[in-house]
């Protein structure tokens, strides 16, 4: 790995392991939504958390591609994350407003990454990370409001 991508790399572990932190969280909010706009919040998680899904194999290939090697335990995971795991249930209007906040959180990291990797002459990261800002800004939006 050059040192040049080096420092995207290991930016990149670290927001592979807030959108796995993420994405537990999701699901679990999916699992345990309860309330009047049961359905809508039930089906929204869903979605998103099959994109997080879909989002957490395309990071770490990119990792992959860079040379660097994909965090290998929840352990490792949890030790790279800034966002903190869920460790209860929350009532529903609790836990859309802490993914929502989290969502903000990754779309701000992902800003932050993907200025790094154009400095860095990595376009493909670079881009990669500007769809993450879209989707996070998006889902956040969509998560609020759910919550008056």
């Amino acid at each position: 790995m050059s040192g040049k991508n080096e420092g995207v790399t290991e930016g990149l572990k670290g927001f592979l392991a807030d959108t796995y932190v993420l994405l537990a969280k999701t699901q679990a909010c999916h699992w345990n939504a309860r309330g009047k706009n049961f359905y809508g919040l039930h089906k929204l998680t869903e979605e998103q958390y099959q994109e997080l899904f879909q989002a957490v194999d395309d990071i770490a290939e990119r990792i992959r591609a860079l040379g660097g090697d994909a965090p290998v335990s929840l352990a490792d995971m949890l030790g790279l994350a800034s966002l903190d795991e869920a460790k209860e249930v929350h009532a529903t209007d609790e836990a859309v407003r802490l993914l929502t906040a989290d969502n903000r959180s990754l779309a701000e990291r992902a800003k932050e990454l993907a200025l790094d990797a154009d400095e860095a002459d990595d376009l493909a990261t670079a881009d990669m990370l500007t769809e993450r800002v879209q989707v996070h800004e998006k889902a956040a939006w969509l998560l609020s409001s759910h919550v008056t």
